[in-house]
């Protein structure tokens, strides 16, 4: 057996950023299931308790009978929401609309023996003021649970990672594993791969074994401590692959795989049945008209406000530039945007005034020239003293807010290039700019100039695939701790 096939785990230390090594001290799957479920539960009958508190209160006033109607309404919560098999699993990736439609389910039950409940403690008493507190906590409540139950799952996950062994060792299963490890979610660590005929591993993944094929399944399972079982693709024929799946005995481990096209294959994506065999629909990369509405309506809300709030720090941003060198305050520069439709981005000047005509004469100097047509160096000597604070800091960012108003970009989107760097992106990485760019994206959050150009595009239609309000307010509050730490700037 090669030394990459060795079943010990190692636990050598690694570069920053490579997959995470495996943890003897995880928790167990069913302690960790437990946990959780209690801690849901807990969660979910506080909330309910004080929304029916707070409806009953508003009905009939404060008295100690309307408190104990409340406690005996919110214990029905545990109970619908079990049955709408809410606390059946561990994974923090826990799909957000299927989560919700489980409580909503639940919900239901919930309000109908709270509408029991009342007609038979207070009949007659049902007013038209708790009528309408019901209408009104109902959406909030479940909203609420929603978010309770992802920061639960999240918090959980990230004190215990689920521990993943990848069937293929190649490509695309080292791939995987790199962005698990990246992840800043931290609800899963990789612990080895399965496959006979591997390519060697990146020196990131090193310390991680590779458990030989030939061997039953569940003895890799059973030596790595393996809670999950990701397919993936390797040089091992799809049939074998399917026999030591189908003999393994791992019990209820649960089994992912990774899709054939899982570059664009967005993560809402739905399973149907095409002449009897299961297909996976994959969503337009495109904005229906109602998201690109409700998204607009997004952008000018919180860039309207951000732009009122953020003035002083602009304005001091003014003054500085102005005193630390000569020239004007903003930096004005076209750009390809929606549809490849050129406009002018705006942002703080950092650099001399004269660093455009200096740029073809560093060209050799660039240090993103393996990852796609774009110019970037982290010590540029054109770059200004209060330049290299603003752009550390992201504040030379502030003035596309002007760009959000009027339309030209958005608050997220795909990164926007120079128009010389954006023509040279052909075939299908083109795509991208069906939407409007933005000032952030999954590419800002994840990293900026430390993620290169392939992983940049692909994130790109990932966002559009997946897009939902939710994820953009995810997106730029996920943005915040990147560029707090600096992470990726230049």
């Amino acid at each position: 057996m090669s030394e990459q096939q060795s079943t010990t785990v190692h636990r050598d230390a690694r570069p920053e950023g490579s997959a995470p090594s495996p943890s003897a001290e995880a928790m167990p799957r069913p302690e960790r299931r437990s946990r959780l479920a209690v801690a849901l539960v807990l969660a979910d009958v506080a909330l309910v308790f004080a929304v029916a508190a707070g409806i009953i209160l508003v009905g009939w006033g404060i008295n100690a009978a309307a408190l104990m109607l409340a406690g005996l309404l919110a214990a029905t919560a545990a109970p619908a929401f079990a049955l709408a098999e809410l606390y059946g699993t561990t994974a923090a990736r826990s799909d957000r609309i299927s989560e919700s439609a489980r409580i909503v389910a639940g919900l239901s039950g919930v309000s109908l023996a709270w509408l029991v409940a009342l007609l038979v403690i207070v009949p007659n008493q049902i007013g038209r003021t708790a009528g309408i507190a019901v209408m009104v906590a109902l959406p909030l409540l479940t909203l609420a649970l929603t978010a309770a139950h992802s920061v639960i799952r999240r918090r959980m996950m990230r004190r215990s990672p689920e521990r993943v062994l990848i069937v293929g060792a190649g490509e695309t299963g080292q791939s995987i594993a790199r962005s698990i490890g990246r992840s800043r979610a931290g609800d899963a660590v990789v612990v080895g791969f399965v496959d006979d005929d591997p390519l060697p591993l990146e020196e990131d993944l090193a310390s991680l074994p590779v458990f030989p094929a030939n061997d039953r399944l569940v003895n890799a399972v059973r030596e790595s401590g393996a809670e999950r079982i990701l397919l993936a693709f390797s040089r091992m024929p799809a049939s074998d692959v399917l026999d030591r799946v189908r003999a393994s005995t791992s019990g209820d481990i649960p089994i992912s795989v990774v899709p054939r096209f899982y570059e664009i294959t967005p993560l809402h994506a739905s399973l149907s049945s095409l002449g009897g065999t299961t297909v996976v629909d994959l969503a337009s990369a495109s904005l229906s008209r109602g998201a690109r509405i409700s998204k607009r309506a997004l952008d000018l809300a919180i860039g309207g406000t951000a732009l009122v709030l953020l003035s002083p720090v602009m304005l001091a941003c003014a003054i500085a530039i102005k005193l630390d060198s000569r020239g004007p305050v903003f930096f004005r520069q076209e750009r390809l945007g929606y549809r490849g439709q050129p406009f002018h981005i705006v942002k703080f000047r950092s650099m001399r005034i004269d660093a455009e005509a200096h740029r073809q004469a560093m060209a050799d100097m660039n240090e993103m020239e393996s990852s796609g047509p774009l110019f970037k160096m982290k010590s540029d000597p054109r770059v200004t003293r209060i330049g290299n604070f603003l752009r550390r800091t992201s504040l030379d960012e502030l003035p596309q807010l002007f760009n959000v108003m009027n339309g030209t970009m958005s608050l997220v989107g795909p990164r926007p290039f120079v128009t010389h760097e954006a023509v040279q992106i052909t075939g299908w990485h083109a795509r991208r700019l069906d939407i409007v760019p933005g000032i952030t994206g999954l590419w800002q959050m994840k990293g900026r100039n430390d993620i290169p150009f392939e992983e940049m595009v692909r994130l790109d239609y990932q966002y559009v695939a997946n897009w939902s309000p939710w994820w953009d307010l995810r997106i730029i509050l996920g943005t915040i701790p990147t560029v707090l730490k600096g992470s990726g700037a230049s």
